[in-house]
């Protein structure tokens, strides 16, 4: 049995940390923290807890595709979103759509940076990496 989650997991994983934190339909923890009427250790416990599955996050991102790769990444969606508002496939105007995309943004490049180290086992054959070529 693989000692990998699956990759639907992985996916739904990505898709409730990006759009639990925040989403244009205001069922997140940022608008649960903004209408609170009292702030209570309790609260600042879980936005704590939330930031460090953020790092987390964000550190297995960075280690998979690295900085080049995630700018790479985030240029190719930039002009995928451009290309499809310029054909007027996409409408970017409103800032709910707008939240809509980043967030989807987000969770797939999340997502991809929790898959790309087995996609690339997969291609290459390489399931081992030495730190000392020596």
């Amino acid at each position: 049995m693989s000692k990998n989650l699956p990759w639907y997991v992985k996916l739904i994983l990505s898709f409730v940390l990006v759009f639990g934190t925040w989403n244009p339909l205001e069922w997140d923890v940022a608008h649960y923290v903004i209408g609170l009427e009292t702030f209570n250790l309790l609260v600042l416990f879980f936005l704590v807890l939330l930031l460090v599955i953020w790092m987390i996050a964000l550190r297995a991102l960075h280690e998979a595709l690295g900085t080049t790769g995630i700018i790479i990444y985030l240029i190719l969606v930039g002009l995928l979103i451009g290309g499809l508002y310029q054909v007027g496939i996409i409408d970017i105007n409103n800032l709910d759509t707008l939240g809509w995309y980043f967030n989807s943004i987000v969770t797939f490049m999340l997502f991809t940076g929790l898959m790309a180290p087995i996609w690339w086992r997969r291609v290459t054959g390489k399931v081992t990496v030495d730190d000392d070529m020596s």
